[in-house]
C-alpha cells in the first residue's frame, strides 16, 4: 500500500497525512492504556482488542482496514469505562467519533465515484474532512481550560491547583526541579496564566497558528515531566494534525535520510520492516523500563519535528504567513461541526447544573455546587438540580461509603483529608452498587438527618437503593464538594 510505504528517496514523498496521523494517534492511545490501567479489570475484552489494534496500527500505519477498526474499538473501550475516565479520555471518544463520522460522509459522497475503494485519495479526503473539527475542538480545549481557571480559588495561591503543581515539581521532579526553582511560584504562576490564555487565541487564527507551537510543544513536554504525560501525548497528537502540511515535509526529509542510511548499512532489510522494528523497540522499551522514559524521547522527537516544521514555514513565509497548517474554520466538514457543539456543551455542563467531571475543567479549583459559584464572571444557570442536592454522610457500615465522607486535595496539604459533601446522585450510585445485604447509611439531606437501612420500607429516600437512570449515569459524574467556602484542588 502506497500510504504505508516507509521512506526512501522516492517513497518518502508518498507518505501521506493518514499514515503519519494514524501512527501518532495509535501511539497516544497506547500511552492512555499504559497509564490508565483500569480497563484490564473493568473491560478486558474491549481493552485488549483496542490494545491489539493500536499496536497493529503502530507497526503498520496508514492501513485504513486497521485504523478504522482501531477507532471503533477505542470508542467501545472508552465508553465502557464512562463516566470514570479522565477529561481528555472523554474527549478522545468525541475525536474518534468525528473521524468515523467523517469517513462515513466521505464514503457517502464517493458512492457515485469510480469505485476505487480505500485508495490513498480517499484517505486524503478523509483527513481533510475530520481535521478541521478535531483541530477546532483541540483549540477549544485550551479555551475551556483557561476559562474554568478564572475563579477565586485558582488565584488563591495557598490552595491553587497551579501553584500546588509548580511547588510539587520544584520539590519532587528531579529533571525539572532545578530550572523551575530559579523562579518564584508567583512568577511561574502568572507566566503560565498568560501563556495558556494566548494559546487558544493563537491556535484559532490561521496566521498565528504555528506561532503557538513555540510555547505549546515545550509546555506539553514540561507537563509530561511533571507527570501528566497521558494528557500531553493526547494534545501533542493534535499539534501534528494541525501542522500536517508542513510536518509532512519534515517527515519526508527525515525519512529520506533514514532510508539512505538503511541502504548503506542493511540494504537487505526493506524500509517497512525497519520502521516496524523501530515501533517494536518503542513497545519493548515501554515494557522493560518506566513508560515515561520511553515517552520522553518519542515525544521529544515528535515535538522537535513540529517545531522544525513551524520554523521552516516562518523562515519561508514570515511569522504571519499563515501557511503550512490544516484549515480549521471551513465548511468542508459540514454536519461534523455538530461534534464541536457537543464539546462546547460538555464544557459548559458545570454552569448548567449538570456534571462536574469530564468537562475539561481539570485542576481549576472551580466550584459551582450547592448554590455557590466562585467563577469571576460566568453565572450559573441551574437547568438541573444535581449540584444543588448535596448530602453529608454521617456514618455507614460500608467501608466504600464511609470513605466518601472525606477527600484529599490533589495538590498541597499532603496527608490531610478534608470533610466533603457528596451529590445525592453519587450517594445513590454508591448505595445501589453496594452488595451489603445489611447496608446502613446515616446522612444529612436538606438539613435533616436521615437513616437508610436496606430492605426496610421506612426509608425517607425510597429511591436511594435504586440505581440512577443508566443513560444519565453513563454521562454524568460529580466530584465531592469541600465543606466551607474554600475550593481545594481536584482533578
Amino acid at each position: 500500500m502506497i500510504g504505508s510505504a516507509v521512506p526512501g528517496s522516492d517513497a518518502a514523498r508518498k507518505i501521506d497525512s493518514l499514515t503519519i496521523f494514524s501512527w501518532v494517534w495509535a501511539a497516544q492511545s497506547l500511552v492512555q492504556m499504559v497509564f490508565f490501567r483500569g480497563w484490564i479489570e473493568d473491560s478486558p475484552v474491549q481493552g485488549w482488542l483496542f490494545c491489539a489494534l493500536a499496536t497493529a496500527v503502530l507497526l503498520f500505519p496508514g492501513r485504513m482496514w486497521l485504523f478504522v477498526p482501531m477507532l471503533i474499538a477505542s470508542m467501545i473501550a472508552f465508553i465502557s469505562q464512562w463516566p470514570f475516565v479522565a477529561n481528555h479520555v472523554y474527549l478522545d471518544t468525541f475525536m474518534c467519533f468525528t473521524m468515523l463520522a467523517g469517513l462515513a460522509l466521505v464514503l457517502f459522497h464517493s458512492r457515485d465515484g469510480d469505485g476505487a475503494g480505500f485508495d490513498r485519495g480517499l484517505a486524503d479526503r478523509w483527513v481533510s474532512k475530520f481535521a478541521p473539527v478535531c483541530g477546532a475542538i483541540f483549540a477549544f480545549m485550551y479555551f475551556a481550560i483557561i476559562i474554568s481557571k478564572l475563579n477565586e480559588g485558582f488565584f488563591d495561591l495557598e490552595i491553587s491547583c497551579l501553584s500546588g503543581m509548580i511547588e510539587e515539581a520544584q520539590a519532587y521532579r528531579p529533571l525539572i526541579s532545578g530550572p523551575l526553582s530559579i523562579f518564584s511560584v508567583e512568577f511561574l504562576f502568572w507566566f503560565f496564566i498568560v501563556a495558556e490564555t494566548a494559546l487558544p487565541v493563537m491556535l484559532a487564527i490561521r496566521q498565528t497558528r504555528l506561532l503557538a507551537f513555540y510555547f505549546g510543544i515545550p509546555f506539553h513536554i514540561l507537563l509530561g515531566l511533571m507527570g501528566h504525560w497521558p494528557f500531553s501525548s493526547f494534545m501533542m497528537s493534535f499539534y501534528v494534525l494541525v501542522a500536517m502540511p508542513s510536518f509532512k515535509e519534515v517527515v519526508w526529509t527525515v525519512a529520506g535520510w533514514v532510508d539512505e542510511v538503511r541502504k548503506q548499512i542493511v540494504p537487505w532489510l526493506p524500509g517497512p520492516a525497519l520502521f516496524a522494528l523501530g515501533s517494536v523497540a518503542i513497545l519493548v522499551g515501554s515494557a522493560l523500563f518506566k513508560p515515561s522514559w520511553v515517552w520522553l524521547p518519542v515525544a521529544g522527537l515528535i515535538g522537535a519535528g513540529t517545531l522544525w516544521a513551524a520554523a521552516k514555514e516562518h523562515l519561508k513565509h514570515g511569522l504571519f504567513g499563515g501557511s503550512g497548517v490544516m484549515p480549521m474554520w471551513t465548511a468542508k466538514p459540514g454536519i461534523l461541526w455538530a461534534v464541536l457543539a457537543l464539546a462546547v456543551i460538555n464544557s459548559a455542563s458545570p454552569y448548567l447544573g449538570f456534571k462536574t467531571s469530564t468537562n475539561v475543567a481539570m485542576y481549576s479549583n472551580m466550584r459551582t455546587e450547592g448554590d455557590m459559584n466562585n467563577h469571576l464572571f460566568l453565572p450559573t444557570i441551574s437547568l438541573f438540580d444535581y449540584q444543588r442536592d448535596l448530602v453529608e454522610i454521617v456514618e455507614s457500615n460500608s467501608a466504600e461509603i464511609e470513605a466518601m465522607k472525606t477527600h484529599k486535595a490533589r495538590y498541597g496539604f499532603e496527608g490531610e483529608e478534608f470533610d466533603v459533601l457528596v451529590p445525592y446522585f453519587e450517594l445513590r450510585r454508591a448505595v445501589s452498587h453496594s452488595d451489603l445485604d445489611n447496608l446502613e447509611v446515616t446522612y444529612i439531606r436538606n438539613g435533616e438527618q436521615r437513616q437508610f437501612v436496606r430492605g426496610t420500607g421506612t426509608n425517607v429516600d425510597a429511591n436511594l437503593d435504586i440505581a440512577p437512570n443508566p443513560f444519565i449515569a453513563k454521562l454524568a459524574y460529580f466530584r465531592p464538594v469541600f465543606k466551607g467556602e474554600r475550593s481545594y484542588c481536584l482533578h
